[in-house]
């Protein structure tokens, strides 16, 4: 399993986690999934936990009005994942995010900000025992 991005999408996500520097930015990535996982949309969302420097938790009412439009458009597009910054952390799951998984099937992008710059993103998937495992990222410079 691969999950593909746009050189565009990457950029997007990019300046959204340098926009909310220090805190952490969210977002929930929608696509296809078959071989490979392509992300057809980013839903930007307000970051609505309580400490948002040191934790994430995406606005229920955007994740529930994009599960309903989903489900009523009765497309091939589904939600394949979520995104979300890491302020002056890493790139890889922390222990809080180990404890957020709530369904193992969506992967987890997770970008670093470093001094407000952001780096490139990095895709996980939550492992049934535990943890999670890398998936491999790529880049492409137009919609495959």
């Amino acid at each position: 399993m691969r999950l593909v991005l746009t050189s565009a999408q990457a950029a997007l996500l990019a300046q959204m986690a340098e926009a909310a520097y220090p805190r952490e930015a969210c977002a929930l990535l929608v696509g296809r999934a078959a071989v490979s996982v392509a992300v057809s949309e980013i839903v930007a969302g307000n970051n609505v936990a309580a400490t948002p420097e040191r934790e994430f938790e995406f606005d229920p009412a955007v994740h529930i009005a994009l599960l309903r439009r989903l489900r009523e458009a009765k497309a091939p597009e589904r939600l394949v994942g979520h995104w979300h910054s890491h302020p002056d952390g890493r790139a890889e799951p922390s222990a809080q995010d180990a404890a957020m998984v709530n369904d193992p099937s969506l992967i987890w992008l997770i970008s670093a900000v470093s001094d407000g710059v952001a780096g490139m993103p990095q895709a996980f998937r939550p492992q049934a025992g535990g943890g999670f495992a890398p998936v491999p990222l790529d880049i492409v410079q137009q919609d495959s």
